[in-house]
């Protein structure tokens, strides 16, 4: 648990976020659309929730495990103190994949994600607590130079060394401040909002476009009720409408298909599936989709898109979680990408029997991997017969053939 004295207050300088602050207290910028966007109400808009949401849970998804790399080898170390942390319990009110899925999804809505390590009195990490990113911020003392971090605990402002703070950030201008994905996006973010809105209003008066009754005669406040009456009785399932007198109707809304509604919904979608580098089949969008680039865009999305927020996690985790001695020993995280690549079941099978066929892995390490129990000699590395150093071709192909001829097809010349 965060306790207050393992804070000190080590400077008077003020909350740096304390403008966005004042600016998400009035609801966040104004867009053009005329909707106010910032990073606490963009989760509302559909497709931001869906690009964060698919991101995170990616991300989440994914085991880290620690090695330690050794002269003979890599090793698994799962009894050391980071190990279980990150594996499984970062702290006592999330699991690992709960903490992983919040800090992607800091990251993916303010650019920042932050945690405070605690550490027990052996100096190893015992325990990763989730910082508000809104009430957090990094800063270079000038006179020091040393990097710090200020954020708000209690309603009290507090700094941290920059060890005790895993910072996990997006694009960046100057390697210490992450910039917000949703500030870049913010007017396409308000513009899907604002269409929301209108198709919900579309929807609330019955998809009934607006507009206006024309007569041509001064019709006293009765009659107009009339009329009222007659038109709300129309739009509610009758089938006729007895309109007399030369009263005329006349449509003053923008049809939908001249406004490009749906299009313009989905270039907005495009857009920002673009900045978080979604593939848009992830988000419903199967438009131009087939079957065979949906699996080269799903490889595409492991490369490109998944790969550089696991190594922005893995450095940050080995460069913060590991002491310089454990860093030297060989000791670091790793994200297991396993099930992102392997594929179906008849891949994934085609996979370990070439690694068993080259000597890459032993049976018992396969089995491990589909978690069975290991067999007798399963430990043996296998290999087929048909490889030769190249070195020891000649030599081997003379084997061969000498082997070949049958006994006394050569005469002894001795």
């Amino acid at each position: 648990m965060l306790i207050d004295r393992v804070f000190e207050k080590r400077s008077d300088s003020s909350d740096a976020s304390g403008f966005n602050e004042l600016i998400n207290l009035f609801g966040g910028r104004q867009t053009a659309s005329g909707e106010k966007v910032n990073e606490r109400n963009s989760l509302v808009q559909p497709d931001v929730f869906a690009c964060v949401n698919v991101l995170s849970d990616d991300i989440a998804k994914l085991p880290v495990h620690t090695y330690q790399k050794l002269d003979n080898g890599i090793e698994r170390r799962p009894k050391h103190p980071v190990a279980y942390m990150i594996y499984a319990r970062p702290n006592p009110y999330m699991t690992a994949f709960t903490w992983k899925k919040l800090m992607m999804t800091h990251v993916l809505t303010w650019g920042n994600g932050y945690s405070y390590i605690e550490f027990d009195s052996s100096g190893f990490p015992k325990g990763l607590y989730p910082l508000r990113p809104d009430a957090t911020n990094a800063y270079i003392n000038p006179k020091t130079g040393m990097l710090w971090y200020q954020t708000v605990l209690n309603d009290k402002a507090v700094e941290l060394y920059d060890h005790q703070v895993l910072h996990f950030k997006g694009l960046s201008t100057d390697g210490i401040q992450g910039k917000s994905p949703v500030g870049v996006v913010r007017e396409h973010i308000g513009a899907q909002a604002a269409a929301t809105k209108y198709n919900a209003k579309l929807y609330k008066n019955d998809a009934t476009p607006r507009g206006i009754l024309k007569v041509p005669a001064f019709l006293d406040e009765k009659p107009k009720e009339n009329v009222r009456k007659e038109w709300k009785r129309v739009n509610q399932g009758e089938n006729i409408a007895i309109i007399d007198n030369g009263l005329e109707y006349q449509s003053i809304s923008m049809p939908l298909q001249e406004a490009q509604f749906v299009e313009s919904m989905k270039f907005n979608k495009s857009q920002i599936a673009m900045i978080y580098k979604v593939p848009l089949h992830k988000l419903n969008e199967l438009d131009k989709a087939t079957f065979s680039n949906i699996e080269h865009q799903s490889i595409e999305y492991v490369r490109n898109t998944l790969q550089p927020w696991i190594v922005n996690f893995e450095q940050e985790l080995n460069v913060k979680l590991f002491t310089d001695h454990e860093t030297a020993a060989g000791h670091y995280v790793k994200f297991n990408i396993d099930s992102e690549l392997r594929g179906d079941s008849k891949t994934q099978a085609e996979y370990l029997k070439i690694l068993q066929e080259i000597g890459a892995l032993n049976r018992n390490e396969i089995r491990s991997l589909i978690e069975r129990n290991p067999i007798e000699y399963g430990e043996k590395f296998m290999s087929s017969l048909n490889y030769v150093f190249l070195d020891f071709m000649e030599e081997y192909q003379r084997l061969k053939a000498g082997g070949a001829l049958k006994g006394g097809d050569i005469k002894d010349e001795g």
